[in-house]
């Protein structure tokens, strides 16, 4: 097996759960927050005993919102991390917050505690999307966060958007593309609202209280998100990402690149190989559950035999603008994917066209 390079940590807490949301999120478990941190430093101390790690690369704490950590919380595991884990002196440690749980107080403790990127969940600008994905923050607050941010020394910030939200017309998505766009971001997400199932959302759409959006206004929305992010001199590099040359997530990269990713805290998920094997598993979901695991808190996992992992590692690698070296037996599924104009083949690599980007969901049905 080789070593992770790659940490990710879950912090599953929420003021609220947006209707959208199909993430491992929880709201009203503030007072367990101790306590979570506790259990995540025994997974992590039992961790660092079974498995092989080498010198970090990327630390990543998402949730849910680890913005809502109290400072001495986050700090507290922060340290605990560096003290226990070899981080490289330029590893990229991202942190993901809320504008409406960002403060002075916090940010200072992020920067003390190493994070050196921020992931910024603004979603939006515009006030009835917002409340259409029932975020409990608004446009004064996201600025007010970003530029905080900045004034304090975070020298990466990324950010997110939701396009294709009921109500949301072309206008209003050009309107929050640009205003994002001037807040001079370093990255940007730009995500196409799902309606999981077993969301709020999809139960609201469901009884006629949301309408369809349209695939044609959807289609619209995407393409004045390419055209907006590069003409401000973003690159899309990824599916659903946009960058500034050299701010590109590292992190996620290793996703994309089927590098072993060691996760942990609650619903997390791992990714180990040996080179021709994989293997993946992921701890036990509810908070309370996996602060009783203590030390194991595993609830599951699989091996993945290798034409499935290679197929996994063609599928994600063509998620990426730069794609990947042609993998060995799926020569078949690679010329019809050339022949419908998904992707092609750039000095002995395939990578996806403008079309593959789009509708990467095809090349995903085509290879798995």
């Amino acid at each position: 097996m080789h070593a992770f390079r790659h940490l990710y940590v879950h912090i599953p807490f929420c003021r609220h759960k947006c209707g959208y949301c199909d993430f491992n999120a929880y709201a009203g478990m503030d007072r367990l927050m101790p306590d979570y941190v506790d259990a995540l430093e025994q997974e992590l101390v039992f961790a660092r005993e079974r498995y092989p790690f080498q010198q970090l690369e990327t630390v990543y704490i998402g949730g849910g919102t680890p913005s809502l950590l109290p400072a001495a919380e986050v700090s507290r595991l922060l340290e605990f991390i560096r003290r226990n884990f070899n981080i490289a002196p330029d590893a990229e440690v991202t942190l993901e917050a809320n504008p409406a749980s960002t403060d002075e107080t916090k940010i200072a403790a992020w920067l003390e505690g190493g994070v050196n990127r921020l992931s910024l969940g603004v979603q939006g600008f515009d006030q009835r999307a917002l409340a259409v994905l029932e975020r409990k923050t608004d446009a004064a607050q996201a600025v007010r966060a970003f530029s905080l941010a900045r004034e304090m020394g975070m020298s990466n910030v990324s950010i997110d958007l939701i396009y294709a939200v009921p109500f949301q017309s072309l206008e209003t998505w050009l309107e929050t593309l640009r205003r994002a766009i001037a807040l001079g971001p370093d990255h940007v997400s730009t995500y196409c609202l799902s309606f999981e199932e077993g969301t709020l959302l999809h139960r609201r759409r469901a009884e006629g209280k949301v309408p369809e959006v349209e695939t044609d206004l959807q289609w619209d929305q995407l393409d004045a998100a390419c055209a907006e992010l590069e003409a401000a001199g973003f690159r899309r590099y990824e599916v659903s990402n946009w960058s500034h040359p050299g701010f590109e997530s590292r992190h996620n990269h290793a996703y994309w690149r089927c590098r072993p990713v060691y996760g942990a805290g609650a619903g997390a998920h791992s990714y180990a190989t040996d080179g021709r094997r994989a293997w993946r598993w992921w701890n036990v979901a509810r908070p309370r559950e996996y602060v009783a695991a203590a030390r194991s808190p595993r609830a599951d996992g699989e091996e993945l035999e290798s034409r499935k992992a290679t197929a996994e590692s063609l599928m994600l690698g063509l998620r990426t603008a730069d794609g990947m070296v042609a993998p060995g037996g799926f020569d078949s599924e690679l010329r019809g994917l050339q022949r419908a104009g998904l992707i092609r083949r750039v000095e002995g690599r395939i990578v996806p066209t403008r079309r593959g980007m789009d509708l990467h969901n095809q090349i995903a049905l085509a290879v798995l």
